[in-house]
């Protein structure tokens, strides 16, 4: 199985600045240590999106010095709180797609991970694929229609459920699922942008929302206000092999120690037991 890392909504910002109470760079320091010690040997780690929280020189070169000895081949994505000219100064040979847009292809052996560019700088809170990113991704997948592939994004193409969210999705969400319908290889979509975990399936397809490292919130079902709350930051791994696609949601918590372990025994049976203390 290929073994992929989703990351989200890191929201750097600053040396010194916090983003709603959250130091995000500390955050993101708990998470990728994590992903060192445990996850070194994953093919691909997808950023998807809202990289830093203000498009800022200074936040994104924070997340360049972070990810200069990442074991991981990453794939940077962009949501919308980031900004094209200040990322491709600090990251000039980050993927592009011939027309400017921050998307590529990347194979996994039998596996197949497209990421799309949903950035709208015009009316950013919301995410865009204008009709140049949507025939790319047309022809990228029309190119591999055996492959099953996981397409990444940072706005999810429809609602999850959540009125706070309602007026910040993908405004050509129904266009991507139409297309996606002509190209039935796609099996899982994979976002960001809401701050808790969504999973789910829609017209054949299974999806997920990853919560991110920075600052996550209640699930914001009806309203318009959204509760953050402290939380450990957390990460997405994906394991994906032909039409199979499992994900854990992970959350780290630096100071964690078990209080106990069980040896399963290969039957099935009940194993062996230690108890380290008394939680």
């Amino acid at each position: 199985m290929a073994k992929i890392i989703q990351l989200s909504d890191l929201h750097l910002c600053p040396e010194g600045e916090r983003v709603v109470g959250f130091d995000p760079a500390a955050r993101l320091d708990t998470v990728l240590d994590a992903i060192r010690r445990e996850h070194g040997d994953a093919e691909l780690c997808l950023i998807s999106g809202d990289l830093t929280d203000r498009g800022d020189e200074a936040s994104y070169l924070r997340l360049r010095d972070r990810l200069a000895d990442f074991p991981v081949p990453v794939c940077l994505m962009l949501g919308n709180h980031d900004r094209r000219d200040a990322f491709r100064r600090v990251f000039p040979a980050a993927h592009d797609d011939g027309g400017g847009f921050v998307q590529a292809a990347v194979d996994l052996g039998g596996q197949r991970v497209v990421f799309l560019d949903t950035l709208d700088e015009v009316f950013p809170s919301a995410g865009r694929l204008c009709a140049e990113r949507l025939a790319w991704l047309d022809t990228t997948l029309a190119a591999a229609p055996e492959t099953p592939t996981l397409v990444a994004l940072h706005h999810p193409a429809f609602d999850l459920g959540m009125e706070y969210f309602r007026f910040m999705l993908l405004a050509d969400g129904e266009a991507l699922e139409a297309l996606l319908d002509r190209h039935p290889q796609v099996v899982h979509l994979a976002f960001g942008h809401v701050h808790v975990p969504v999973f789910g399936r829609r017209r054949g397809r299974s999806f997920s929302a990853a919560r991110g490292t920075c600052h996550p919130m209640l699930p914001p079902f009806t309203g318009l206000a959204a509760d953050y709350v402290d939380r450990p930051p957390s990460y997405e791994l994906i394991l994906f092999e032909g039409e199979t696609v499992i994900l854990h949601h992970i959350q780290i918590k630096p100071d964690e120690e078990p209080v106990a372990r069980e040896v399963a025994d290969l039957d099935g049976g009940p194993g062996t037991l230690s108890i380290f203390r008394n939680a």
